[in-house]
Parts: C-alpha cells; sequence; structure tokens
C-alpha cells in the first residue's frame, strides 16, 4: 500500500516539474517571476497525503516569496502557483494553505481552485 503511495507521489512530482518546466513566462512586461521559478514540488506530498513538510518545501516557499518583491511578481507567483496545483489529482487545498504558517512564511492569498490572481492585493506587507 505504502509503495502505491509513493509511486503517485512520484507521479506526481514529475507530473509537476515537467510542466514547470516548460519555460512559460508570465504574460507581464513588469514581472521577474517565470514559472519555472515557481519550483514547489517538495511540498507535493504534504498537500496531498500529509504528514511531515520537508525541510525543502520551506525552503522553497521562502526562496519564492524572497524572489517575488513586487505586485507583478506576486500576482505571477500566484498564477504559477495556482495553474500548477489545478494540475495535481488529490491536492488538498486546506492542507496546502497551513504550509506558509509552518514554514514561518507569509503567503498573501489562500490557494483555491477559482483564486483570482489579478484581482487580489498584493501589496507588500
Amino acid at each position: 500500500m505504502a509503495s502505491s503511495q509513493n509511486l503517485k507521489v512520484a507521479f506526481m512530482a514529475a507530473l509537476i516539474v515537467s510542466m514547470l518546466m516548460g519555460g512559460r513566462h508570465i504574460n507581464s512586461v513588469d514581472a521577474k517571476i517565470t514559472c519555472e521559478q515557481v519550483t514547489l514540488t517538495p511540498c507535493i506530498g504534504y498537500g496531498v497525503m500529509g504528514g511531515v513538510v520537508p525541510a525543502s518545501c520551506c525552503q522553497g516557499i521562502r526562496a519564492l516569496n524572497a524572489a517575488s518583491n513586487t505586485t507583478e511578481d506576486r500576482r505571477a507567483q500566484c498564477n504559477c502557483v495556482k495553474e500548477g496545483a489545478a494540475k495535481i489529482p488529490g491536492l488538498d487545498y486546506d492542507r496546502v494553505n497551513t504550509l506558509p504558517g509552518i514554514c514561518g512564511s507569509n503567503c498573501p492569498y489562500k490557494l483555491t481552485h477559482d483564486l483570482d490572481c489579478s484581482k487580489s492585493d498584493f501589496s507588500p506587507s
């Protein structure tokens, strides 16, 4: 049973990595964040099955937030995370939204399947 769960996580990780490595850029002149920079693959297992959050997940969240300096960067980050999350079968959005708190980081939005990143207030706090 555990082996099939590991296989599922490995498949989802490969799926998200291949999607994020596509080199797709956000359509904004001012945004410096690209989807290929949004590599939160270590967080997938926790987002789907729970358990212990890997240190590499928290490192990725903190690095991404540190690189998101402008409102446009944060909107780009939001869009990439939302699009990536939508492609992960069985992702628990409530669980995913606990990650910033667990990792000691801030997130200016709550991830949902219908989040409109263009209308969120991403003013630096």
